[in-house]
């Protein structure tokens, strides 16, 4: 198959409008002549509603309105499917075109130029009819319209003309059969938009045709077929709401319903137990079946994928079953009877409809405990809610007829908590579990579970990219497809330096989600009524690492500012757009950190009476205030209040959400008192008791610091006495009335040897006596403040069979660990220490997606390797602490009788080992949240 990247077409349109067009060059838009265009009547709704698409596209780009053309007209382009537009076929017959690569095909479609009749003629051609409409799109693509032109606003460029090479070819088919979205948790943004705003209604939580239109829309320029509909009981039913479905046929989407709601039915909504009883069908078999068949009465001529099984209303457990057995007996009948109902009213053997069987949460088990799965059937396999695949398809159900799925979530709604605000699911982490997914052999449906669409535009359209095109993205091009992104967006001015930011923007949220950062859970019921936990200090450590919460606001900080400065640089017509895909969720998550932090900060200091909690604790507040005016802005400033309705900053009014917690104001006297606080120390110092200071090591740790903080009213004065002249001292501007900080760091340029010095420092007259030790590295890897801590990258021996998996984990280059010990890793490390130490070995929580078990072993020299697993119980305490920190960390106690070099070996026991940092530590009992690598 040849294809044609996004960067040389972008590439191709940018040079055809700044240079003059040759006569090899195919004038596809000229502002002073109409585009010529010919699509046969006969072809499907779905082609002539993507021509409609694509001419107004070109009426937006050249200002110039289209001309339809019939068969016999002088047009420039035509565009139909193989068997159904006869000058297509004409082109085939005359061998003018070849489409032997687009017969029996799904969906493919090809581009080309041919010479006809002594004119050029730009051809689509479709192997379907949605092959058909994909090929049409594709030419919106190459005259620059982003397939967020209407969904974010990404506005494109005027243009007078646009030329592509007179040998331009492209020939494109999707690498997964169906491929699509599931609309939820819609009940903050996507719901009340359309229902208060983009279609307005009387009627409460209805999603229109109209809004659908513009869903349908989208998914057929992201290349998409398959929906699953909004399903919340807030939400009127799809099917309730005339014209949705008749709106997904003329768009040619494929309707399906989640892993809950079999046969298009959507039992939140519809199922009333006034009317029909319990939804038991031990008890009220006749009636369920009817329910279902009066839907597939209604729906059965339209082209569906058909959820099969059955659980409870909603995302319940299936009702009246008491035992394993009992369910898989009830769902065996329940499946061989929606078998027959499929065919009754469909119209054909149902051996021939495409079905999904989910298994989801508890469903896995009964799968698992015997199910009689029709081989024509789909296996649809599902993450954990967080991003991680439970499980894959084995040797033997990857031959089976029906094919492997997929749902996977960017957006979540229950335990541990919820994601329903920002979308932050690494993109990295979205390329590795799907490719892996598609080395299974799972590739019949993929469908992705996006919220409210927005803010998860750009996960989305990744998700669906590789669905399209599974080579699209490969281990070491994540970062290029986001910069390609980019720059088709924002431009290629821009592109570098934005994906520079969204990088680290995805880095920060992978290391914590804003929405976790309040160390708050849901439905944890039996910890607390209504099982809501308040928020509550962070793990990130204020003195350890140079201060874990500053590091993290300042990390915050670069980017946000970063996003400010490149504003300047965008295009009028893009700030709204820029706002919605950049500004708001960067600036969002820096506030949210800021929020909780701060707040962290103001009740530690408050709890020692430092006045300089105060200042913290306005800071707290400011950000919460940024917080709702940055969402005001999108609601109601930006897009002419075409979003108003779609962001909510509180979606489930959780705890994480609102003002953070914060102690009575701290009142300040008119003493010179100061608190002087090292790094590494839980509380302020004594004065006149020695203090020792953390070694600082050459190219590991270079410096530490020590932190004044104003009791009194009077200004704090400070001074070294026989400060050594190797050490260098800096105050830092911390921005705070009551708090200075004073860096230490070595002038290792006037270093030879290493050192130790003895020092006092002098606070208002208190004085500290402080000792620090100097060391200089000759190797790497050298222990530092009692600790190493490396990425999985830093190693010594890798095996050839080993990935690297670009942007993937908190190191953002996580490494695959083949399985045996002859393809083990190792890392070489210099320790000072000696004694037990624990090493910490930090993976991508992964799940055994073959097999029960997900194991490492590790050992340290010749010692005998210890044997650790990572695989988690579902919804178990293990699991809840991976998935909030995106990581798996598992300690490990070893032994290091001397210092000097050492070298620990790790090799996988089992497929999928991911890692991603290690920490040796002889301080067991350290408290810090984020591994210190460099």
């Amino acid at each position: 198959m040849k294809h044609t990247t996004k960067k040389l077409i972008f590439i191709i349109v940018f040079i055809c409008t700044i240079m003059p067009s040759f006569a090899e060059d195919f004038a596809l838009l000229n502002k002073d002549k109409p585009l010529s265009i010919y699509i046969d009547k006969n072809e499907t709704s779905v082609v002539q509603t993507s021509k409609d698409i694509f001419i107004s596209d070109a009426t937006l780009v050249s200002e110039v309105k289209a001309d339809l053309q019939d068969a016999n007209g002088l047009f420039s382009v035509v565009a139909g499917t193989i068997g159904t537009n006869k000058f297509i076929d004409e082109l085939v017959s005359r061998k003018l075109i070849s489409v032997d690569k687009l017969r029996g095909q799904w969906e493919a479609f090809q581009i080309q130029i041919v010479t006809y009749q002594n004119r050029k003629i730009l051809v689509v051609a479709g192997s379907d009819s949605r092959g058909t409409a994909y090929g049409i799109l594709e030419l919106s693509r190459l005259i620059g319209v982003s397939p967020w032109v209407w969904w974010a606003d990404v506005l494109p460029k005027k243009k007078d003309s646009i030329t592509i090479p007179d040998d331009y070819y492209t020939l494109q088919q999707p690498s997964v059969q169906y491929r699509g979205i599931f609309l939820n948790d819609e009940d903050w943004g996507l719901m009340p938009w359309s229902s208060k705003n983009y279609e307005q209604t009387d009627r409460k939580g209805q999603i229109g045709p109209k809004t659908y239109a513009r869903i349908f829309e989208l998914l057929l320029r992201l290349r998409a077929n398959t929906l699953w509909p909004a399903m919340h009981e807030s939400t009127i039913p799809f099917y309730f709401v005339d014209g949705n479905k008749e709106m997904a046929d003329k768009y040619g989407i494929v309707l399906g319903t989640s892993h809950c709601e079999p046969l298009m039915r959507n039992g939140a909504g519809e199922w009333d137990n006034k009317k029909y009883g319990e939804y038991n069908y031990l008890t009220n078999k006749e009636t369920i079946n009817n329910y279902w068949g009066e839907r597939l009465a209604e729906a059965g001529r339209f082209e569906n994928f058909y959820t099969i099984g059955m659980r409870g209303v909603h995302d319940g457990h299936m009702e009246g079953v008491k035992t394993l057995d009992e369910q898989t007996s009830v769902l065996q009948d329940v499946i061989n009877n929606q078998r027959k109902l499929l065919t009754r009213y469909v119209g054909k053997d149902a051996s021939l409809i495409p079905q999904a069987f989910i298994p989801y949460k508890e469903v896995l088990s009964v799968y698992e405990n015997g199910l009689k799965l029709p081989e024509d059937v789909t296996l649809v396999w599902c993450d954990d809610n967080y991003g991680y695949l439970t499980r894959l398809s084995n040797k033997e159900e990857q031959n089976r007829k029906g094919g492997g799925g997929i749902y996977y979530h960017v957006s979540y709604w229950g335990r541990p908590h919820d994601y329903l605000w920002l979308s932050t699911t690494q993109p990295s982490l979205i390329y590795y579990q799907m490719k892996n997914a598609w080395d299974h052999n799972v590739r019949k449906l993929w469908i992705l579970n996006v919220g409210d669409i927005k803010p998860a535009e750009y996960d989305m359209e990744f998700f669906l990219d590789m669905a399209w095109n599974i080579n699209s993205v490969n281990d070491n091009s994540v970062y290029s497809h986001m910069q390609k992104w980019m720059e088709r967006n924002f431009g290629s001015g821009l592109s570098t330096e934005l994906s520079s930011v969204m990088r680290e923007y995805y880095r920060l949220a992978n290391i914590r989600r804003p929405e976790f950062m309040g160390w708050s859970r849901v439905e944890e019921y039996s910890a607390i009524k209504g099982g809501k936990t308040p928020t509550t200090d962070t793990q990130f450590n204020p003195f350890m690492f140079g201060d874990e919460i500053q590091r993290r606001i300042s990390d915050y900080d670069n980017i946000s500012n970063k996003v400010s400065q490149l504003e300047r640089e965008v295009p009028e017509r893009l700030k709204d757009a820029y706002f919605q895909l950049i500004a708001y969720p960067v600036y969002a998550s820096a506030e949210m950190n800021k929020k909780l932090l701060y707040a962290q900060k103001t009740r530690l200091f408050a709890n020692h009476n430092l006045p300089v909690a105060n200042e913290y604790s306005q800071w707290s507040k400011n950000a919460y205030n940024n917080i709702a005016a940055l969402t005001y802005t999108y609601n109601r400033d930006i897009s002419k209040m075409k979003w108003d309705g779609m962001m909510d900053m509180k979606p489930r009014k959780l705890a994480v959400f609102e003002q953070a917690s914060l102690p009575e104001k701290i009142s300040s006297d008119n003493s010179d008192k100061v608190a002087v606080w090292f790094e590494n120390e839980d509380q302020p110092a004594l004065s006149g008791k020695p203090v020792s200071l953390t070694t600082l090591v050459k190219d590991e740790q270079d410096s530490t610091f020590i932190a004044l903080f104003q009791q009194g009213n009077k200004p704090v004065k400070w001074s070294f006495d026989n400060k050594p002249e190797w050490l260098n001292i800096k105050e830092i501007n911390t921005g705070l009335f009551a708090e200075k900080r004073l860096i230490l760091s070595i002038d290792w340029n006037n270093l030879n040897n290493n050192i130790s010095g003895s020092f006092s420092l002098s606070v208002n007259g208190d004085q500290y006596p402080i000792s620090l030790s100097a060391l200089i590295n000759n190797e790497s890897n050298v222990e530092s403040n009692r600790m190493i801590a490396l990425d999985a990258t830093e190693s010594s021996l890798t095996s050839k069979q080993s990935r690297v998996i670009e942007g993937l984990g908190h190191s953002l280059k996580a490494v695959t660990v083949p399985v045996g010990e002859a393809h083990q890793i190792e890392y070489t490390i210099h320790t000072t220490s000696t004694g037990d130490a624990i090493i910490r070995t930090c993976l991508i929580p992964n799940h055994p997606i073959e097999g029960k078990d997900l194991r490492f072993a590790i050992a340290v020299d010749n010692e005998k390797p210890q044997i650790v697993s990572l695989a988690t119980e579902f919804r178990s305490e293990p699991w809840k602490i991976n998935v909030l920190r995106n990581q798996a960390v598992k300690e490990t106690m070893h032994r290091f009788d001397k210092p000097g070099k050492h070298t620990i070996r790790i090799y996988a026991l089992d497929e999928g080992v991911v890692l991603d940092q290690i920490m040796v530590d002889f301080d067991k009992s350290r408290a810090f949240y984020q591994v210190p690598v460099k």
